[in-house]
């Protein structure tokens, strides 16, 4: 055996090497990319029916929303009439009191003026 033979056989066994490497590399990759397929295949599956839920419970909180913002505009509607009826009731007491008042403290200098005479 030569040297030429030699070398020719080293180059043979190194490529034979390299070539099962390659083989175990790609089968390794093969592997990683089907455990990662139903992987994302359970999450598909997982996912779906979560944003279904989602989205059926994000439709009932606008629902409540909808109702809420129907109170509120009520009552603020109720609130302004409250306040209209309160201002309606402080000017129809208040104007006869301040006269009665007015009226009453008048009488009561006259009077004194009256009995000082």
């Amino acid at each position: 055996m030569d040297i030429g033979e030699l070398a020719g056989l080293i180059a043979a066994v190194a490529f034979a090497v390299m070539a099962v490497l390659t083989a175990w590399v790609l089968f390794k990759l093969v592997q990683m990319l089907g455990i990662t397929n139903r992987f994302l295949d359970e999450v598909r599956v997982e996912t779906i029916p979560l944003m279904t839920r989602f989205q059926t419970t994000m439709d009932h909180v606008n629902t409540e929303l909808d109702r809420v913002d129907g109170i509120l505009t009520a009552l603020e509607g109720v609130s302004e009439k409250a306040n209209a009826a309160t201002k309606v009731v402080q000017e129809v007491v208040t104007s006869p009191v301040v006269k009665i008042i007015g009226v009453g403290a008048g009488a009561g200098k006259a009077y004194s003026k009256w009995r000082k005479k």
